[in-house]
């Protein structure tokens, strides 16, 4: 007789086969509906963002059958309706964020649910309970990987496809056999390797396709699915699986064995500032320096932090947008001189500011070993200035305003996705997606989210 061995991979099938709408506690529904209204502000912005040209004339050349509707334009299939969104969803880095799995899980799965929701014509119900699905797995697998997983590989994108896969196969009604399947074959489409951080900051769009072929992919392989493709089992542990080939670290397989207790999804954090989460606790800790300070010069200015953030946010002398949104010292200086950081402060000229450019450079970061322990489970940051008048400041945040600890209401939501989609979209039409989204489970056609954005969008670029 075989030696029974706890398998994750099973257990991640078993849960989303299993998982009915009236099993998941009312915080959850409710998160995941902020959650959704969050990402379609992100890719409602990033569909007008000059970056999303290359999908959008991708998906005019290819074309394709019309069963999915496209923000900012018409329909295509379902793959690259999801491709699309994805891909959006993360260009502006606004995306919703999990500290423990280092991943975006919205950009990811969401996509992947609303374009299989458009092809089956299933309803806001159903796109609730496949999100809640896809995030469950996703996270897990991404939290028994990192942080080794993540020097190399973007978690967003590697253990993204899986999350991807669940939640279009529950959309589509997979039995846990066929959802199997769906697992195993999206292990062999996990990809995404960090190398693109070299080009990243100079213009590269890697990070984009990262999430928009790991949402693409996990529809693909679930649609096969339905059709009998079969796909290899026990993928996360296998000897040749998943974890044997991109953990970099002992897995402790004992997280998969709590699904339907603790729920993952209320984890994540929703991103309150315009840049890479690996920002923000500095952020929090410069706006209270800024406070204390009381308008008196600062020198001196010390930022301590953990190793993964100078590797991701180390930028130093930022010369536009996009290296700014990466640069902990930038936003650490624009936070002490202009306060909470808005979508203003990360302009080309608003980073071409001498003031703010100055103060950048005086900045020295120190990777502080206490606080390096905290990660994954907090990011945090630390930082002391001396005042002109001697006085010595210190602040330390070790989570973040949006993190799960303190987390945005829904007013708080619909105030972003108003700033992320002003000028795309008509204001009724903003009332009308926040509205649908507070009562997403009495949407009939959950398409309705992107046909709505549809009737006004207007492009910006």
């Amino acid at each position: 007789m075989k030696n029974w061995r706890f398998s994750p991979s099973r257990a991640s099938t078993e849960f989303v086969a299993g998982l009915r709408y009236e099993d998941v506690p009312a915080e959850v529904i409710d998160a995941v509906r902020k959650y959704i209204l969050d990402w379609i502000g992100c890719a409602v912005g990033g569909a007008v963002h000059p970056a999303s040209a290359p999908i959008r004339s991708l998906v005019e050349s290819l074309g394709g059958k019309d069963q999915a509707a496209i923000i900012g334009g018409g329909g295509s299939n379902a793959f690259l309706a999801a491709l699309s969104h994805a891909y959006y969803g993360h260009i502006l880095e606004m995306d919703d964020v999990e500290r423990r799995s280092i991943t975006h899980p919205a950009t990811v799965v969401v996509p992947a649910a609303l374009a299989v929701a458009g092809y089956a014509g299933k309803t806001g119900e159903d796109l609730i309970l496949s999100v809640v699905g896809g995030y469950e797995v996703l996270l897990r697998i991404g939290a028994a990987v990192v942080p080794a997983h993540y020097e190399i590989f973007h978690t967003t994108s590697t253990a993204g496809v899986f999350g991807a896969a669940m939640a279009a196969g529950k959309m589509l009604g997979l039995d846990r056999q066929h959802l199997d399947w769906a697992l195993g074959n999206a292990g062999s489409m996990a990809s995404g390797l960090m190398q693109f951080l070299q080009e990243f900051l100079h213009g590269g769009t890697s990070k984009f396709l990262h999430a928009g072929t790991a949402s693409a992919q996990g529809v693909l392989v679930a649609l096969l699915a339905e059709r009998g493709l079969s796909g290899a089992g026990d993928i996360l542990e296998g000897e040749k699986g998943f974890f044997a080939g991109f953990a970099r670290q002992e897995v402790d397989e004992r997280i998969f064995g709590d699904f339907g207790k603790r729920w993952r999804t209320l984890d994540v954090s929703v991103k309150a500032y315009p840049c890479c989460r690996h920002t923000h606790s500095a952020i929090d800790a410069a706006l209270e320096i800024r406070k204390r300070a009381e308008g008196r010069f600062l020198g001196k200015i010390r930022l301590f932090t953990y190793r993964a953030a100078v590797g991701f946010v180390g930028c130093r002398n930022p010369v536009d947008s996009r290296q700014a949104r990466f640069s902990m010292t930038y936003c650490v200086a624009s936070a002490l001189l202009r306060g909470v950081p808005v979508e203003r402060h990360f302009t080309d000229q608003a980073v071409a500011e001498e003031a703010v450019g100055y103060l950048e450079k005086s900045i020295q970061v120190v990777v502080d070993d206490g606080i390096d322990a905290l990660v994954p489970e907090y990011w945090p940051a630390r930082i002391e200035a001396v005042t002109e008048d001697g006085e010595k400041l210190v602040a330390q945040a070790n989570i973040s305003k949006g993190d799960p600890e303190n987390p945005l209401d829904w007013d708080a939501i619909g105030k972003k996705f108003r700033m992320q989609t002003e000028g795309i979209i008509a204001a009724s039409t903003q009332d009308e997606l926040i509205g649908l989204c507070h009562e997403l489970e009495t949407v009939p056609f959950a398409e309705v989210l992107v046909s709505a954005v549809n009737t006004t969008f207007r492009k910006r670029c």
